[in-house]
């Protein structure tokens, strides 16, 4: 588990501005989801909070498992 914490630790170390906004969008989505299961208002539109989310957390794992070279 320590392991893992530090990889962590140095992949967002080589975070900037944009990433932290892909990070935070990708989190406000995945809240946005669960909101949607519990109150219906925005049920028509989850497939766009659904898009929202993979794509921010897709592009967050792929920052975090390549380039760990730099």
């Amino acid at each position: 588990m320590k392991t893992w914490i530090q990889f962590v630790l140095k992949s967002t170390q080589r975070f900037n501005v944009f990433d932290y906004g892909m990070l935070k969008l990708c989190l406000i989505s995945l809240g946005i989801i669960i909101g949607v299961y519990l109150a219906h208002t925005f049920e028509d539109f989850l497939w766009v909070f659904w898009m929202l989310f993979l794509l921010s957390w897709l592009y967050i794992v792929v920052r975090v498992f390549t380039n760990q070279a730099k």
